[in-house]
């Protein structure tokens, strides 16, 4: 018997799914002693040194702090709600512990995994390998990325076929896993939930499965040997139960793992052994296991006709399994594992029946395999955004604030540059809470939303979902954001909700800037380009127009972005934007890369309607009906009466009451609770508030109001005064703010939001310390509909009260003067600071300062006295004012303040002109006018300073306004100026901005306006000079190198095309680098230059009426188009040509015919006959007569319209709507050359005697007229359409009037006119084209007057203390600019140069007593071959020193003569000025030193030329000496630059002050005037980096990247070249010859943890740059990373690193982008090898890395 048992044991073991050994306690023992630690049992093995594996991360790096190994599981309870990374499990009791256990969890889980063992296995014994506890596997899938956001449970059951009788089936286990399932809550741990459920917190949930329940998840099981019936005949039972209905629902794929489907031939034998055992018996389990079961062809048959929406995975064995005594069977044979269903996917694992279960590690390829296959299915089920940055935007600002650039977050510096201040997820927040669990579900029933939701290319992109107010649509679209968002794995989720009660908010421009931040922080690559746009432009989108800001960001970056998975957009309340038919177009514009589907929620109004239809008429329409919400609303109801009542027998009566007075509205049901919350002290008390509750919105409102009205007078008022807040408020106030506006008339609020509870009757509520109204229809009831009610709000009035309140608050100047002060004294020196942290201190002074005017702006016109507070206000405290919004950062408060001015004053001219009787105010209303202009003029000419020292505005601002202007009327006596500044000829503003010359008489032919920059076109060799709109400095130059016709620029990258007779060029404007060039094969003039959509291609347009596309990375012909009609032998040129925006038409304009449009085919399959722009006057002219008596000159496309806007010879315009014929002649406009606004509302004319004139389009009224007596060659409007350029001959003019500011610029409703101007009536300006540009300017030593030398050639003399003209002094040639002039210490010689080289000299007298005038004498006319570049004369004035650019000349001023010359090649890079104390030396100091020369002979002193032997070195300096001032006779200025001026994008700036008299001393730092120097592109801040050669031939690369400044996006990289490194002489071809080597090895000494990359270039060096930077070329790289010891490498990796770089594994790269034609490297031409730090790869600023050897050339074998 002994024997048999010990056989039937071995039998036994091998028969059955595992191997277990009922005498093996000891081994179980110390099995649960391994268990019981903190981290799971595969972690002991990771660093097992007999096993090859290295656990990877299993989570994203947000969550990497937190996954702590040594947490235990009573950590739990102490980490709580903190902990957000996964929980590592730890064993219950017993080592296999039967039912549901969980051994891996995760916070906010996607998926649930379930393995279920098999007969005779255990819940752990049967995943780990040779039963070893610490081999147990499913924990090895949380360090795969896949599942580290899975929770992992078995399911362990008592499938033991030793031991006593037992009646138990699979019917029975699949009953125990059924009910596992229902039950399992957990126990604590974060993440716990039941099975297939998200734990709901309030917070949208991010995962989401198909086609079933939001707040659920997908389960995969995964079945060993019979656990695989068991999984199978749950589901059977679960499909028939409506208990586990949830459950099975989330049931999406099975793995089975030798699962025998049609039983095995081993189970009728095990169980004879059973029987015959003392000990066993037979099992009812095991007997269903035989072939040909009855209970396994019933599981079979159901589970077959239910399985159809499962993904089926079955493996089979391919090893027979040793079943002792030598004996080795199949347990289950591949026809039994196979289920040979439809769909079904199956496989072999290479391992016997026990192997197919367990792993030795994670190399295992039976491993790789099961693991590969569960990835598949995660992927399938819960598809992953992996380029996201972050999860949810609570991580995602973690996340950003982890990932900080110096001081500043990736999101803090998004939200700067998109000008977004608030918190985005509030809103979603506060709506996601009242957000019931389980509702809203009847919208996933709709097949539009399914088909919405999907990524099918065939469904429409855009619903559309209306409902009644209060219907509960943000709700639903919260509901729906949770939804998308636990999907993130299957694209990402940006949302907005217009909020009525935030007019920012509802702007079609602020919603773009919201859209663009979400998608920048989910998606890297998106984020990426934006933070390079900011960079390489500097455009701030904060103050940019929603047209603008599509453009630049949506056309030009995130619709180009080929993203995997679908964006989704959720837009809310499209009613209340202040736009919305614009939205609807910009929406229609959609031409994506990826997949964008759009949800509108909205109540459905006529102008909606039309719009949907018109312009998105693909778009699903689907209507939220009362029955849609009926569940939802009657569960909201009961959980409500629940917990007002609690276990009242009356509920359902309440309840049946409310629903029955509902009618669907969310809001009113809500609002009806509250009235039953207050009233529930009796039954009684109940029953009248039911009673009284009336049924719909308005009676409930005016109900509502009437409860208030009831209040005792204290309280009625305040809750009046709150409501009034509450209503007219620009934006929610918080608590703290509210609190403050109003304390003028209620003092020391116990609880203001207790108060606010208790007397505002349920119109406003407080969430998140925000103060708003409960809904948008109570704002629309509180100001439009309570006239005849006991409370009323009139909105005027209100806003009369609010701008009184805030003037009142700003008026106290001695509080805020000090506030201010110190408020700059902290952000200067605390710089990385937000600005708004300042004002915290002080509750509401930010509203108040931002919003006064606005308030202003909507008050009652007819009140005098408020006009008069206004005016007071301004007078005395508007400095004040502006201090403190520049302080705050944003200067277009102050624009905006001006806009709303404006707005007041024409509101009241209307209303005052419906008076009777005239106003005696009208004096004041002008002063009020002048106020706005001032404003906008400070804002325009001083802006940048006010930014840079906001208290700069009452110091320096003041003494620059014109006299005239009533900021300098009102300030100019009383304010603290540091100077005073008289001989300005202008008494009041002029409209004139800038005036730019060109330089060297060279003319301007063309202007274009691109982002933050202008551009000028001048020369014969067409030079670009690009200025930065705002400081009007020019930036760079680059030439085409001939003449260019044409220029454009794309509408959305820093694109700019110039075209010439022989190349059509393509130019990057942000740094002058030319990318493409087209040669110009034919001979035609171009005509047209148009970028294609994704500004990868560009069509030409030439004279010969043929359009050429070309594709600009091959610069091949892609296809071309002819304007003519087939077999046409005209032979005419087209005199202009202009392509329509979308590409798809040309007009071609002819002289002496009609203007003609022909569509653009790009591959003709049909004639399509043109249209003709025919004038009335010409209709009926004959052949014989021509085509066209008036002869067109330009046509102008209008965006986003088929309309042509023509100008003719004889002045006049005509408006051509293309598409319907139709024309609007416009003769009143006398133009000879015109162009459109970007958007297309303006049209800025000039007439032939240099008048512009703007006039609004379409119905082309005068809003403003400039009389300018100066041809106009070309004009251009600015981007956001405030500006406008012209140039006349030399000179670019920059204008910047007042009337261009538009209503529809304004933040708030009182636009009236979408084409309306601020201005009623036209304005009119001049401007005096009489004034000469000064070219030169010097002062007397006695400081009593100053000569002036202007671009006409005139020198003239002036009176320091009046400005006042005193006399002419010098006449050069009127072609000529007096460049250089110089004063004689003795007053008595004045010199003048000009640019052509002739130097004249003037003897003065001054007045005496006897002559009352300056005396002015010939002296010296003389000419040089090169133009001036200095004069000075001698201390005693005897001789003048004139230099030029290479050659110094010495003449003496008795003789006449020519004393001495000298010629300095370095002479440009010179300053000459006289020695202190010796008058026969003088100073010569260039970049680097300071020498001495001889004045007789130019000599150094020491008689030569090399030696100076009283040279002072100045390589002390930390940089470059730029520019040398002579202050006085003592003191020298210097302006120092930091190292590399000429390649560097920015230098850092130094002021020293240089002692002549002690020239050994240590020079002084002017403190204050450091600062960065912006030279190019890249604003590197104080970025550098080096590569040094250290002793014992080591080096070091290293630097410091300013992160900050480069936005993220940057590089530094050093080079060495066969010059420098001495290996060859200068006359030889500089290159190293390497090709006998191999590669090239990198001996690191010490790294530090970043990557690096290694660099050849084996090409001559590009052309050098105007800004001393080479051009880019293809280099050959190689990245490689060497650790640091702090991030615990083995000292192994740390030191003696030697990196071994094959010639193979150089990779080309053109511009940081891997170029594949480059060809292969040539190691025979190495010129240049080099290394880089990209800064993406610095977590700090600084980085450094050590080499041993520089470079290691390896020998070929």
């Amino acid at each position: 018997m002994d024997i048999f048992r010990k056989h039937r044991e071995k039998f036994s073991r091998h028969l059955s799914a595992e191997d277990t050994d009922k005498e093996d306690g000891n081994d179980q023992d110390d099995g649960e002693a391994r268990e019981l630690r903190p981290s799971v049992p595969r972690r002991q093995r990771a660093s097992d040194p007999a096993i090859s594996y290295h656990r990877t991360r299993a989570l994203d790096s947000s969550f990497s702090d937190s996954r702590n190994p040594s947490v235990t599981g009573s950590d739990f309870a102490n980490i709580g709600s903190q902990h957000v990374g996964p929980s590592p499990i730890t064993s219950p009791s017993g080592s296999d512990p039967l039912g549901l256990t969980p051994v891996y969890a995760f916070p906010n889980p996607i998926l649930d995994i379930i393995f279920v063992h098999g007969l005779g296995g255990t819940s752990r014994g049967t995943w780990s390998w040779e039963r070893d506890p610490s081999n147990f596997w499913p924990p090895w899938l949380a360090d795969d990325s896949d599942f580290s956001r899975a929770r992992i449970f078995t399911f362990g059951y008592n499938a033991n076929f030793n031991g006593q009788y037992t009646s138990n089936s699979i019917l029975d286990f699949a009953r125990d896993l059924l009910l596992s399932m229902k039950i399992h809550s957990g126990d604590g741990h974060q993440g716990d939930a039941m099975i297939g459920e998200v734990p709901f917190s309030g917070r949208a949930p991010r995962a989401w499965q198909r086609n079933s329940d939001p707040w659920q998840l997908p389960i995969i099981f995964v079945a060993h040997s019979m656990g695989g019936l068991v999984v199978k005949k749950a589901y059977v039972l679960g499909k028939g139960n409506q208990q586990y209905e949830s459950i099975i629902a989330n049931i999406s794929a099975i793995v089975f793992l030798a699962t025998p489907h049609r039983g095995s031939a081993f189970a009728a034998t095990l169980n004879n052994i059973l029987k015959a055992s003392p000990t066993g018996s037979a099992k009812n389990y095991v007997a269903e296991l035989e072939k040909q079961s009855g209970s396994l062809q019933d599981i079979n048959e159901q589970f077959r006709n239910i399985c159809g929406n499962l993904e089926l995975v079955s493996f089979h064995e391919t090893i027979r399994t040793n079943i002792g005594a030598g004996i080795k069977k199949m347990i289950v044979d591949k026809d039994s594992a196979l289920l040979e269903y439809p769909g079904e996917i199956s496989s072999s694992l290479i391992a016997d029946h026990h192997g197919m279960a367990k792993f030795k590690n994670p190399q295992d390829t039976n491993y790789t395999i099961v693991k590969n296959v569960l990835r598949w299915l995660k992927r399938k089920l819960v598809k992953e955004d992996t380029k996201s940055l972050a999860f949810t935007f609570s991580q995602d600002r973690a996340v950003g604030k982890q990932n900080t650039l110096g001081e500043i977050s990736v999101e803090q510096r998004l939200m700067k540059i998109l000008g977004i201040a608030e918190d985005i997820q509030e809103d979603l927040d506060n709506l996601t809470e009242r957000l019931l669990q389980g509702s809203c579900q009847w919208l996933l029933q709709r097949q539009a939303f399914q088909d919405w939701v999907s990524d099918a290319p065939t469904t429409s992109g855009i619903l559309w979902l209306t409902g009644n107010p209060g219907a509960g649509k943000s709700i639903l679209a919260s509901y729906v954001i949770a939804l998308l968002k636990r999907r993130s794995f299957f694209g990402s989720c940006q949302f907005h909700f217009f909020l009525a009660g935030h007019r920012m908010k509802r702007t079609l421009a602020y919603l773009l800037r919201n859209i663009a931040l979400q998608v920048a922080l989910s998606h890297e690559i998106f984020c990426t380009r934006l933070l390079e746009l900011h960079e390489n432009t500097g455009i701030v989108f904060g103050q940019q127009k929603a047209t603008i800001i599509w453009e630049k960001i949506f056309e030009g970056i995130l619709f180009r972005l080929p993203f995997r998975d679908p964006l989704f957009w959720v837009l809310d309340g499209l009613d209340e934007a202040e736009t919305p038919t614009e939205l609807i177009k910009f929406l229609s514009k959609i031409k994506s890369a990826a997949r964008i589907n759009v949800l509108l929620l909205s109540r459905a109004n006529k102008d909606l309607i039309t719009g949907v239809r018109d312009f998105l008429p693909t778009t699903v329409h689907e209507v939220i009906s009362a029955e849609d919400n009926e569940d939802d609303i009657r569960e909201y109801v009961i959980s409500s009466i629940q917990k007002i009542l609690p276990g009242d027998q009356a509920q359902e009566e309440i309840v049946q009451d409310i629903l029955s007075k509902a009618s669907g509205s969310f809001l009113w049901v809500r609002l009806a609770l509250e009235r039953i919350r207050d009233n529930w002290y009796t039954r009684d008390d109940i029953r009248a508030a039911l009673t009284e509750i009336p049924g719909g919105m308005g009676p409930l409102y005016k109900r509502m109001i009437e409860l208030i009205a009831e209040q005792p007078s204290q309280p009625h008022k305040m809750a009046v005064s709150i409501l009034t807040w509450a209503a007219c408020a620009f934006r929610p106030l918080g608590v703290a703010e509210l609190e403050v506006a109003l304390k003028p008339d209620f003092h020391d609020f116990y609880s203001l939001e207790h108060t606010i509870e208790e007397v505002c009757g349920h119109f406003v509520v407080v969430k998140n310390s925000k103060v708003a109204l409960t809904h948008h229809t109570a704002a629309q009831f509180l100001l439009h509909n309570t006239s005849e009610l006991p409370v009323t709000i009139i909105p005027s009035v209100g806003h009369q009260h609010i701008a009184t309140v805030c003037i009142d608050l700003l008026s106290d100047s001695s509080k805020w003067r000090r506030a201010f002060s110190n408020m700059q004294t902290i952000q200067q020196s605390n710089t990385s600071s937000h600005n708004a942290t300042s004002f915290d201190e002080y509750p509401f002074l930010s509203y108040a300062l931002t919003f006064w005017a606005y308030h202003f702006s909507l008050s009652s016109v007819e009140s005098d006295d408020l006009l008069e507070t206004i005016l007071s206000f301004l007078e005395e405290t508007c400095l004040l004012w502006i201090n403190g919004v520049a302080l705050f950062g944003s200067l277009r408060v102050l624009t905006r303040s001006a806009q709303n001015l404006k707005t007041y004053l024409k509101r009241r001219a209307s209303s005052l002109a419906k008076r009777s009787t005239p106003s005696l105010t009208l004096t004041r209303d002008s002063e009020l006018r002048q106020w706005a202009n001032d404003i906008i003029r400070v804002v325009g000419r001083f802006g940048r300073n006010i930014v840079e020292n906001p208290a700069s505005i009452h110091k320096h601002v003041v003494p620059i306004c014109p006299k005239e202007s009533i900021i300098s009327r009102s300030f100019g006596s009383r304010s603290r100026t540091a100077f005073s500044v008289s001989g300005i000829t202008s008494k009041k503003w002029d409209d004139c901005l800038a005036r730019m010359t060109m330089g060297e008489d060279q003319t301007a032919s063309k202007v274009l306006c691109k982002d933050t920059f202008f551009v000028t076109l001048v020369g014969i060799d067409g030079t670009l000079i690009v200025w930065s709109s705002e400081t009007c400095e020019q930036i760079r130059r680059f030439t085409h190198g001939e003449y260019v016709t044409y220029m454009t620029s794309s509408r959305t990258s820093n694109l700019v095309a110039t075209a010439g007779f022989k190349t059509t060029r393509i130019w990057d404007v942000t740094t002058g680098e030319e990318l493409y060039r087209l040669p110009k094969a034919r001979h035609h003039h171009t005509r047209t230059l148009a970028f294609g959509p994704d500004d990868d291609e560009i069509l030409v347009g030439y004279d010969n009426c043929l359009i050429q596309c070309f594709d600009l990375a091959t610069a091949r012909e892609k296809w071309q188009f002819s304007a003519k009609e087939p077999g046409s032998q005209d032979h005419n040129c087209a005199r202009y040509m202009a392509i329509s925006p979308d590409l798809t038409q040309v007009a071609l304009v002819f002289r002496g015919r009609p203007v003609v449009v022909w569509s653009i085919q790009r591959s003709p399959s049909k004639f399509i006959p043109p249209k003709r722009c025919v004038l009335t006057e010409d209709s009926m002219r004959s052949a014989e007569e021509g085509d066209a008596w008036n002869a067109p000159e330009v046509a102008l496309w209008q965006p986003g319209t088929d309309h042509l806007i023509i100008m003719y010879e004889d002045t006049k315009v005509v408006e051509w709507n293309v598409r319907d014929d139709e024309q609007s002649p416009q003769a009143h406009m006398g133009a000879r050359g015109m162009v459109l606004s970007h958007d297309g509302t303006l049209l800025l004319t000039s007439d032939v005697n240099g008048t512009l004139s703007i006039w609004t389009v379409p119905d082309y009224r005068l809003t403003y007229r400039l009389k300018y007596e100066e041809l106009v060659t070309d004009m251009a409007f600015s981007p956001d359409g405030t500006r406008f350029y012209d140039i006349r001959g030399t000179f670019c003019n920059v204008w910047e009037p007042d009337a261009l500011i538009r209503s529809q610029d304004l933040d708030h409703d009182g636009a009236s006119s979408h084409h309306d101007t601020i201005n009623s009536e036209p304005v009119i300006s001049s401007d005096d084209n009489t004034r000469i540009p000064i070219t030169s300017l010097v002062c007397s030593s006695s400081g009593n007057v100053y000569c002036c030398g202007n671009e006409d050639g005139i020198v003239m003399m002036y009176e320091i203390s009046k400005g006042k003209k005193v006399r002419q002094i010098a006449k050069h040639s009127s072609s000529t600019s007096v460049i250089q002039l110089a004063w004689s210490a003795s007053e008595r010689f004045l010199a003048s140069g000009d640019d052509s080289g002739r130097i004249m000299v003037k003897r003065l007298e001054p007045p005496s007593s006897g002559k009352d005038e300056w005396a002015v004498f010939k002296l010296l006319d003389r000419r040089i071959e090169e133009a001036v570049d200095q004069l000075m004369f001698d201390a005693k004035g005897g001789s003048l020193l004139i230099a030029g650019r290479t050659t110094a000349y010495v003449m003496s001023l008795r003789t006449k003569a020519e004393v001495c010359r000298a010629r300095h090649p370095d002479q440009q890079e010179g300053l000459w000025i006289n020695h202190v104390t010796s008058p026969s030396l003088l100073f010569k100091i260039d970049s680097v030193k300071l020498c001495q020369y001889l004045w007789k002979t130019l000599l150094p002193q020491d008689g030569s030329i090399g030696g100076a032997a009283e040279a002072l070195q100045l390589n002390d300096l930390q940089g470059k000496v730029q520019r040398a001032i002579r202050v006085r006779e003592r003191w020298l200025v210097l302006e120092v630059l930091s190292t590399d001026a000429g390649n560097a994008s920015s230098q850092h700036r130094e002021i020293e002050l240089l002692d002549l008299h002690k020239l050994h001393e240590t020079r002084k730092k002017i403190q204050g005037l450091a600062k960065e120097v912006r030279y190019d592109r890249v604003r590197g801040g104080s970025s550098r980096s080096s590569l040094s050669a250290l002793p014992n031939n080591c080096a070091l690369f290293g630097g410091h990247l300013d992160i900050e400044t480069l936005g993220g996006a940057g590089f530094a990289s050093q080079f060495q070249s066969p010059v420098a490194g001495g290996e060859v002489d200068s006359t030889s071809d500089p290159a190293w010859d390497l090709s006998t080597y191999d590669g090239v090895e990198i001996d690191v000494g010490a790294g530090d943890g970043k990557v690096y990359t290694l660099i050849l270039k084996d090409e001559e060096p590009q052309e050098v740059r105007d800004d001393g930077r080479e051009k880019a070329g293809i280099n050959w790289e190689a990245d490689f990373r060497v650790g640091k010891s702090s991030d615990g490498n083995t000292k192994e990796e740390v030191e003696a690193k030697k990196i071994w770089v094959p010639w193979s594994a150089l990779k080309a790269t053109y511009r940081g982008k891997e170029k594949e034609d480059a060809g292969d490297f040539k190691p025979a031409e190495v010129r240049r090898i080099g290394f880089m730090m990209r800064s993406m790869e610095i977590s700090g600023w600084n980085y450094d890395l050590s080499l041993r050897e520089s470079i290691l050339q390896k020998p070929r074998k």
